[in-house]
């Protein structure tokens, strides 16, 4: 076990919560240190669903052990090479929760992440969780609605939805590239959403999709709008291609296999964004024929699920920036 995860977990304690009506006892794990390298404040839900406290409580500590190392590391080499602490002093890490939806049928967690390293600013991120109940299955979008007429929808009613915010403003801090870039059609873009019982609320943290002055940006859809587009069954794998059109061994094992579907869908995103920050022609080709490459590798897996995960995790890995 890993032993600093063991002193992170002593340091976490239980604070009551109130419970919403029909719905989960929500209580909440916090873990608060504070030393002269780092300052860190972290709330997150604990709700006795093992399938849900197994998924929040990892990535929480996960980012908390993550976050420390990092800082411990970088106070070190500042000081190494300035000969002082930093002048901004202690590396900083928030995250706070609240829980939009818990009913009978979905419980919804909203996060909010602050993390300050030094520079102008902090760095604001959104995370958000949606579990459908009793027994916690986590979904996401493209499991939820149907496929690219849905996509185009939600994409086409956030972005009118955020230029009227915009307009009423009369200050868009953004432009219509950037905005398409942020919230055209693309899962990723939505990443971060909530399904509240009349409406589709998706939330945009700083610089996705305007300038961080503007701070996180959030737009809301009537469901009655998405009318025929969600997905009969949400449990069902959703590939990043047409699983009715699914022909070879590989791509019925992944048309099969949740959590092969949700690798693959992770894998298209991962490399349409190398692809969008790539600096010059040569470097797409490089991408590009390294993802030819890595198709090989992967198809030569057949239905093997384990061989197939571990294709994609490591090519996850090299697709990773820097």
């Amino acid at each position: 076990m890993n032993p600093r995860l063991v002193l992170i977990s002593a340091a976490a304690a239980m604070v009551a919560a109130p419970t919403l009506a029909a719905g989960t006892a929500v209580g909440t794990v916090s873990i608060d240190r504070k030393t002269d390298r780092v300052d860190i404040e972290v709330a997150y839900p604990r709700t006795g669903n093992r399938a849900i406290d197994r998924v929040v409580g990892n990535w929480a500590e996960q980012m908390v052990a993550e976050f420390e190392a990092s800082a411990e590391r970088d106070y070190a080499d500042w000081v190494r090479e300035n000969g002082e602490p930093p002048p901004w002093g202690s590396y900083s890490l928030s995250l706070n929760f609240n829980v939009p939806r818990n009913d009978a049928e979905m419980l919804v967690l909203d996060f909010d992440e602050s993390i300050f390293t030094g520079g102008a600013h902090p760095n604001h991120d959104i995370t958000t969780y949606n579990f459908m109940m009793p027994d916690g299955w986590q979904v996401f979008l493209p499991e939820i609605f149907n496929g690219r007429p849905a996509l185009d929808k939600i994409s086409a009613l956030a972005i009118a939805d955020l230029e009227r915010q915009w307009d009423a403003a009369g200050d868009m801090m953004s432009d219509s590239d950037w905005l398409q870039s942020g919230a055209g059609p693309s899962w990723s873009n939505f990443q971060d959403f909530l399904l509240l019982p009349d409406k589709l609320v998706i939330r945009f943290p700083p610089y996705q999709v305007a300038a961080y002055a503007a701070g996180a940006q959030e737009v809301e859809i009537p469901l009655r709008l998405l009318a025929g587009l969600m997905r009969e069954n949400w449990r069902t794998p959703v590939a990043s291609f047409d699983c009715a059109k699914a022909g070879s061994k590989t791509e019925k094992a992944i048309c099969s296999d949740i959590a092969l579907a949700r690798l693959d869908r992770a894998l298209s995103d991962a490399y349409s964004q190398a692809l969008s920050w790539a600096s010059d022609d040569a470097e797409k080709t490089k991408i590009r024929d390294a993802q030819r490459a890595w198709i090989g590798e992967r198809d030569a897996c057949g239905g093997d699920a384990a061989c197939l995960a571990a294709a994609y995790k490591a090519r996850l890995e090299a697709l990773q920036p820097g």
